[in-house]
C-alpha cells in the first residue's frame, strides 16, 4: 500500500509538470511525513493534499481530503482504511472495485485525479522492527500516482471533497525491500487519459511502476510517527 509520503515542490515545479494553465501562486510544499487523516482524542485532524482533477477540460489543483469519505457517509471519516483502493492481478479492475462499496461510486462515475508526490515511505515487512525506506523517482522528478475522489456532504451541510490512491502489484524494486503493493504512478503522457479517458482506457495504465524508474533509501524509524518531520527525512 501506500500510506505515508513526502511533498517537497514549488508550485511553479507542480503547476508546470501537470500543465495546469492557472498561474501558480508563491512558495510550495514543505512536507516530510504526510499521513491520512486520523483520529485524536475523538476529533479528526483532516489532511488536505493538492490534487490535480479536471473541471471541463481545465486541469485545476485542489486540496482533497486523504483518504477517500464515502459519498454516503455523510462527511464523516470512515472507521476502516481508505488510503488505498487495490487492484489485483488477473481481474479487471472494474469487475474488483464493484465488489468495493467505498470506492465503486468514485470509478463508476469517472471522479479521477491525480496526486503529486515527491516520494512515499514503504516498510520491509521482513525486518523486526520493520525498516521503513524511502521511494523516490529516479530521475528527481516527481511521482504522480491515480487516484479516485468522492464528495461527501455532510448533516450540517459541508461537503467533504476526498481521494483514494489506486495501488498495483509491486515492482522489482519493492519485492527487494519487502513489499507487497505499489501505487499506480503515471507518466505525463497518460495525465489526460487518466483524467478524462473511458474507464477502459484508464483501466489500462494500472500497472506496476516500471523497472528502473524508483530508488530506495532507508531512513530513521522515528518516520514510523507520523508526527515527526525532521529534516533528514529529506532526500
Amino acid at each position: 500500500m501506500c500510506g505515508r509520503g513526502g511533498l517537497n515542490y514549488s508550485w511553479k515545479r507542480v503547476y508546470s509538470y501537470l500543465n495546469i494553465l492557472d498561474e501558480p501562486p508563491e512558495g510550495g510544499q514543505h512536507r516530510l511525513n504526510v499521513a491520512p487523516s486520523g483520529r485524536k482524542g475523538g476529533e479528526v485532524s483532516w489532511t488536505r493534499i493538492p490534487s490535480c482533477r479536471s473541471h471541463d477540460g481545465i486541469r485545476r489543483l485542489d486540496p482533497l481530503v486523504w483518504p477517500l469519505v464515502p459519498h454516503w457517509a455523510h462527511g464523516q471519516l470512515p472507521k476502516y482504511a481508505t488510503a488505498n483502493c487495490r487492484s489485483e492481478p488477473g481481474q479487471a479492475f472494474s469487475t474488483t472495485v464493484a465488489k468495493k462499496p467505498a470506492f465503486r461510486t468514485a470509478w463508476k462515475r469517472s471522479q479521477r485525479c491525480l496526486v503529486p508526490f515527491s516520494w512515499f515511505y514503504e516498510w520491509d515487512q521482513r525486518t523486526r522492527p520493520k525498516q521503513p525506506y524511502r521511494v523516490t523517482p529516479a530521475d528527481g522528478d516527481l511521482l504522480v500516482m491515480a487516484g479516485l475522489w468522492d464528495r461527501s456532504e455532510a448533516p450540517e451541510g459541508d461537503a467533504i471533497e476526498s481521494f483514494t490512491l489506486v495501488t498495483t502489484e509491486p515492482n522489482r524494486l519493492l519485492r527487494d525491500i519487502g513489499h507487497h503493493r505499489a501505487p499506480v504512478i503515471l507518466e505525463p503522457e497518460d495525465f489526460e487519459t487518466w483524467l478524462t479517458g473511458s474507464p477502459g482506457e484508464a483501466e489500462r495504465l494500472l500497472r506496476p511502476p516500471a523497472d528502473g524508474t524508483l530508488m530506495a533509501e532507508p531512513v530513521t524509524k522515528a518516520v514510523n510517527n507520523p508526527g515527526y518531520e525532521g529534516e533528514d527525512l529529506q532526500p
